[in-house]
């Protein structure tokens, strides 16, 4: 107890002055642990559903998808409560200590070789697969100096897509897990599916300390997700369109822009480890059923070793704090 109060005490000394360090703590300490009884833990269960492709768009809250997307064209809509509020935190609630031998985790998101590595059948990290960079046109994307981490890689859609089809032909009887990083920022593409140059694409536009700090306005930062909101769907729903089986778009967890974490007097950002608030886990459940289902079976897993060194060097880059 003493030594916990000492470092309290050191820490508030430290930082007395630093409004975002107040900000965090508050919302952390705080209004995280309140707003997980006024709203509760529970989420959807998606490996009890029932879906054969599960393309997870990164950061994506409901109201955005049903704003940007028509859900009309779908044979079921539904929102529904995700497990987590962070990537790593769906990832442990929904994956980890568990045993999924017939899905195969295809991600542009590197937390799941930290989270969950022994889950599943076989994990296809897009970012450190052994690949020929000019065969598949991998490109350096955006750096993220202006956020304050060092210049980092954002992988696209259509690179994903790539690695998947080849994941279809190696795993025909397996379900799969298709996580895309968009649309959270950097917000690299056009609603019809082009990429911008590096030379139009604002880092700025974020919604986690840029947005808190007044650097960019709120709807600018919402219409730069809304675009790459369209720009993943677009080649995620080519990908369910040139696979077989029932197919569901989803999210990990949703973003913040600022609202109010009532019953507290601040404003929410990004998205928060813990931070139960509805904005951040009500997440689109879009489903395709084209009637062709695949034949799923049930062969083990295999733990996925990666380099740490270079999982965290990417989380880094992306501003994760790892």
């Amino acid at each position: 107890m003493i030594g916990k109060l000492q470092y309290a005490v050191t820490e508030i000394q430290k930082h007395y002055d630093d409004t975002d360090w107040w900000h965090q703590r508050l919302q952390s300490r705080v209004a995280g642990p309140v707003l997980g009884r006024i709203h509760g833990r529970d989420g959807i269960d998606i490996m009890n559903e029932d879906w054969d492709n599960l393309l997870v768009l990164d950061a994506l809250r409901a109201d955005m998808f049903e704003e940007t997307i028509s859900t009309d064209q779908f044979d079921e809509y539904r929102a529904v409560t995700s497990k987590g509020s962070s990537s790593p935190e769906w990832m442990r609630e929904n994956f980890q200590g568990e045993s999924y031998g017939d899905t195969v985790y295809v991600t542009a998101n590197p937390w799941i070789s930290k989270v969950a590595p022994d889950a599943f059948h076989d994990i296809i990290n897009v970012w450190v697969q052994e690949r020929d960079v000019e065969e598949t046109e991998l490109r350096d994307a955006v750096t993220l100096k202006d956020l304050g981490v060092a210049p980092g890689k954002t992988i696209t859609p259509d690179q994903v897509n790539e690695v998947v089809r080849d994941v279809v032909d190696t795993y025909p009887d397996k379900r799969l897990v298709v996580h895309y990083f968009q649309p959270h920022a950097p917000c690299i593409g056009r609603p019809d599916g082009t990429e911008k140059e590096d030379t139009e694409i604002n880092i700025d536009l974020h919604p986690g300390s840029t947005l808190k700090n007044g650097v960019v306005e709120h709807d600018e930062v919402w219409k730069a997700y809304t675009d790459n909101t369209e720009y993943v769907y677009h080649y995620a729903k080519r990908l369910a369109q040139d696979i077989d089986g029932k197919t569901v778009f989803t999210a990990d967890h949703g973003e913040m822009f600022g609202e109010w974490l009532w019953p507290f007097p601040i404003r929410g950002y990004a998205h928060p480890t813990g931070l139960r608030h509805p904005k951040l886990v009500t997440v689109p459940w879009a489903v395709l059923d084209d009637g062709e289902r695949r034949d799923v079976t049930d062969e083990g897993v295999k733990a996925h070793v990666a380099d740490d060194a270079e999982i965290d060097e990417r989380l880094r880059d992306l501003g994760y704090k790892v």
